[in-house]
Order: structure tokens, then C-alpha cells, then sequence
């Protein structure tokens, strides 16, 4: 029998089954989810870095909304995409970039952080928070490992090394150390504007936090939030801020 030893690459043909065009332009609802998971962030003038921007969408939202972005991004072709619509673009690691003397106030992960193993995962918050100016976010969001309904996205993606929930979160930031802010559900969007999308949008809500609710009750566990990614939002403590609180 003959054996191909020659490593599977995972990012194989990745933009294109990703279907990303290099648009860097947010749809209207990606617009509209941006502005409800960054409400209370100010954006305006601040110095905001995107890690794996894909297809741009967050990169030009807030943009849009004043902040001087900049972004890393393993993929060549949206890469050169970036950089032809006007983005800085870095083809460097997270270590690299933290040697240098940039610094951010906020810093995104999007879909980014189930593709780092462990030790990635240590390394590579530890970088990000000496990107960050004291008092600076951490965004970032991810496949919800703590529930079912995370599967379809967590087990969708041959690139995916590590399966994060809130007690890992916890635990890297308790370990680096990072303010915990919010570690919760994405915050949702109707698919369209309107009324009665509008409102059985905040039905649909309701019930699965209902759902949340039981299920812990149910079993006598903490009560975790359970739709497919989670968003967690973390904070480097400025020089007179209390170092990780431990949530409830």
C-alpha cells in the first residue's frame, strides 16, 4: 500500500469555499448585527485591529463608523484584496506585531479563535493583550462549545483545533490576565428590518432564554448561554484597575 505522507493543508482552496469575493462592504444585516455587539463600544477615532478579517465586512463597517482600522490575515488573496480597497493589511503574527510599537484600542476576533491549539491560544492572547492600550477590548467570537447548537460550526471546519466555552474563556483570562466584561450570546439581529420580524425576533429570544433557565435549573448547573457562538468581551486592566473578577 502506498501512504501519502504529505500533510492535508486545511486552508486549501479556504476563500473560495468561504465564498469570499474580497467585497470589504457589510450587508445590511451584518451592519445592523455590528451595531448591536459593539452598542456601548465607542468606535470613533479609536485604533481598532481586525484578526482574520476574511472578506473584509468588519473591517469596512467600522471603518464606516470612524475607527482607524488595520488587520492580519493568513490569506494572501484578501490580503492584496485589503489593500486594494484601502485597509493595511499585516502578513506577520501576533508575536511580531507586539514587538513593534503599534498599539490598539480594541483589538477583533471573529470566527478566529477555534482555529488556534492550546498553546496558540496562550501565546497568542498574551500578545494581544500587549497590543492592547491599557484599558483596551478584546472581542472576540467563536463556536459555542458548551452546546449542542455549536456543533454545526465547531465540526464545520476542517481548520477548527480547539473547542472553547465560557469556563475555558474564564480560564485564559484569569491566566493572562484579562477583565472579564461579558461572555454571553451573540446579540441577534432579525434576518430583516421590520415590525414583524421585530417581534418574533424578541419571541424567539425570550424562549430560548426560557430554555437557558430550565436547563440549568434542570440539572443544578450555572446557568450558560447556549446558542452556536459565543462572544466574549475582554478587557486589559488599566495600572490602578483590579486584576480578572470571577463571574457568578
Amino acid at each position: 500500500m502506498i501512504v501519502d505522507e504529505r500533510a492535508a493543508d486545511p486552508y486549501a482552496g479556504y476563500a473560495a469555499w468561504k465564498e469570499w469575493s474580497g467585497a470589504f462592504a457589510a450587508t445590511d444585516r451584518e451592519a445592523r448585527y455590528f451595531a448591536e455587539e459593539f452598542r456601548g463600544i465607542a468606535l470613533d477615532g479609536k485604533r481598532v485591529l481586525e484578526i482574520g478579517f476574511g472578506n473584509g465586512s468588519f473591517l469596512a463597517w467600522a471603518k464606516r463608523e470612524g475607527a482607524v482600522v488595520a488587520g492580519i490575515e493568513i490569506n494572501a488573496q484578501m490580503r492584496d484584496a485589503a489593500r486594494a480597497h484601502g485597509f493595511d493589511a499585516f502578513d506577520v503574527s501576533l508575536a511580531e506585531l507586539a514587538h513593534g510599537e503599534a498599539r490598539y484600542d480594541l483589538v477583533v476576533a471573529f470566527d478566529v479563535l477555534e482555529h488556534w491549539d492550546a498553546d496558540e491560544l496562550v501565546a497568542n492572547f498574551r500578545a494581544i493583550r500587549a497590543l492592547l492600550v491599557e484599558g483596551g477590548l478584546f472581542v472576540s467570537r467563536f463556536p459555542n462549545g458548551q452546546s449542542p447548537f455549536g456543533r454545526v460550526y465547531q465540526h464545520g471546519d476542517f481548520s477548527h483545533k480547539s473547542v472553547l466555552s465560557t469556563y475555558k474563556v474564564e480560564y485564559l483570562a484569569g491566566l493572562i490576565p484579562f477583565e472579564i466584561m461579558r461572555i454571553d450570546n451573540v446579540r441577534r439581529v432579525p434576518s430583516r428590518p421590520g415590525p414583524l420580524a421585530s417581534v418574533r425576533h424578541w419571541w424567539l429570544a425570550r424562549r430560548r432564554r426560557w430554555i437557558e433557565r430550565s436547563i440549568a435549573r434542570l440539572y443544578g448547573i450555572r446557568k450558560l448561554p447556549l446558542d452556536p457562538n459565543l462572544v466574549a468581551v475582554l478587557k486589559k486592566p488599566g495600572a490602578n484597575e483590579s486584576l480578572p473578577r470571577n463571574p457568578a
